[in-house]
């Protein structure tokens, strides 16, 4: 698992914050999260959003600050959905009409009778060579899935309508080795869906 130690991120943390204090220098805190917009590439966290690992907890503050703890719950009724395809690369771009950089997409289908909304997903992401593991929670507001029908989910960072932002600086993106993706999907009332999704190495890759 890839864990920043507290003592680490306060020596990375401490070095910015003495740089800064030199005339010369302002440390840009984007997202307001007490990390320096130039620190946050260094302990592979956002720097537009506070939280990277959607856990509820500040990245300063976070002692794992991409390895969030599942939030999601075994429960309820059997899903009326299922995961139709899930990709990490060759991704397409169907309104475009071209390719799109590799991010984390999924379909999902919807079998029952009355729309889904209230989603959730989990996904962590596995380095291969080195063990290396990202966990991340997201709660899809506004997303939801048609009755008889399907929808797709996107994350990141692209800033599209409908996107939901994935980290620029996670171990996917940073990383050329293998990964495995572990996805899990919920819909309020009903068990979570999950899927695992292996990425070539060669890191991701940006449209052409």
């Amino acid at each position: 698992m890839t864990t920043l130690t507290k003592t680490s991120m306060i020596a990375v943390l401490t070095a910015f914050t003495l740089s800064a204090a030199a005339p010369a220098f302002a440390a840009q805190d984007t997202d307001g999260d007490g990390v320096p917009d130039t620190a946050e590439p260094l302990i592979h966290t956002d720097p537009l959003n506070a939280d990277t690992d959607g856990d509820g907890m500040n990245d300063l503050k976070d002692p794992k600050p991409v390895f969030a703890d599942n939030q999601i719950k075994a429960d309820g009724g059997p899903a009326p959905f299922k995961i139709k395809e899930a990709l990490v690369e060759d991704n397409y771009d169907p309104a475009a009409r071209k390719d799109a950089p590799d991010h984390l997409e999924l379909q999902l289908v919807n079998s029952g009778a009355t729309d889904l909304t209230g989603f959730s997903v989990y996904y962590t992401i596995k380095d291969k060579d080195t063990g290396d593991t990202e966990a991340y929670y997201k709660v899809l507001d506004g997303f939801s899935v048609p009755a008889g029908g399907d929808a797709r989910i996107n994350f990141d960072d692209s800033g599209m309508a409908g996107h939901f932002r994935a980290n620029p600086n996670s171990i996917y993106l940073t990383s050329q080795n293998a990964k495995t993706f572990t996805v899990e999907v919920k819909a309020d009332g009903y068990q979570p869906v999950t899927v695992e999704i292996q990425k070539d190495a060669g890191g991701a890759e940006q449209a052409d």
